[in-house]
């Protein structure tokens, strides 16, 4: 196992309409092993994923002691890894280091196409969700760049949603395919029996997160 550098950041991002106590287990797990966390709750229901960047910006920023030397990780959840394709694209840190993205719909995932478009769930979606809400379709055109940095993502097999099987082909976690968390220029990508909801407080997905951060890889037997 390689040495990590000392003193590096992990920017903790979660999925929409969610708190920071779902990444609580996570960040302290990331803490125990040496990392000082960054866990951003950011207005997911009033903004697109283009304003939250600036957000995610000036909450790094005025972190306590900020020290832009320092590497600069992130570990996200759902939406979260939109909204970290978008704040490197559009803020290009020069001191990025690792990402490592739970259940990121990359390429959009069907659940959204059909909430939006069902006739009753439909006006429902749109006021919960809020502009993002309409940026989670399969059909929306994400406006970030290349993925040039260490990017590994984990995806979940396993799911507790009733509707999913009606809206979902093949792999999910009862929210994204599979196949929805793939994006080219990715460093790695592995599938690990978890729901789309807890995802960050299994386990093997907290294993597989310390691994990809210190090895630019996951670990397999």
């Amino acid at each position: 196992m390689t040495a990590k550098l000392p003193d590096e950041y992990v920017v903790l991002l979660h999925g929409i309409l969610r708190s920071k106590l779902d990444m609580l287990p996570l960040e302290k797990f990331l803490e125990k092993h040496g990392y000082e966390t960054i866990n951003i709750l950011y207005p997911s229901r009033e903004m697109s994923l283009e304003d939250i960047t600036g957000f995610v910006k000036d909450t790094i920023e005025n972190h306590p002691g900020y020290n832009k030397e320092r590497r600069l990780n992130f570990v996200t959840h759902s939406m979260g890894g939109l909204i970290a394709r978008y704040y490197i694209a559009t803020h290009k840190p020069a001191n990025l280091g690792r990402v490592v993205m739970l259940s990121p719909p990359n390429t959009g995932s069907e659940f959204a196409d059909f909430l939006d478009e069902n006739k009753w769930l439909g006006p429902a979606f749109r006021a919960i969700f809020g502009p993002a809400g309409a940026q989670l379709k399969t059909t929306h055109k994400h406006i970030d760049g290349d993925i040039t940095y260490p990017l590994g993502v984990i995806a979940g097999s396993a799911s507790i949603n009733p509707l999913a099987p009606w809206v979902l082909d093949g792999q999910h976690d009862g929210i994204v395919p599979v196949e929805r968390t793939k994006i080219d220029g990715m460093s790695d990508h592995i599938v690990i029996p978890a729901t789309h909801s807890f995802m960050m407080f299994n386990p093997d997905v907290m294993k597989q997160t310390l691994y990809f951060l210190e090895n630019g890889a996951f670990k397999r037997d």
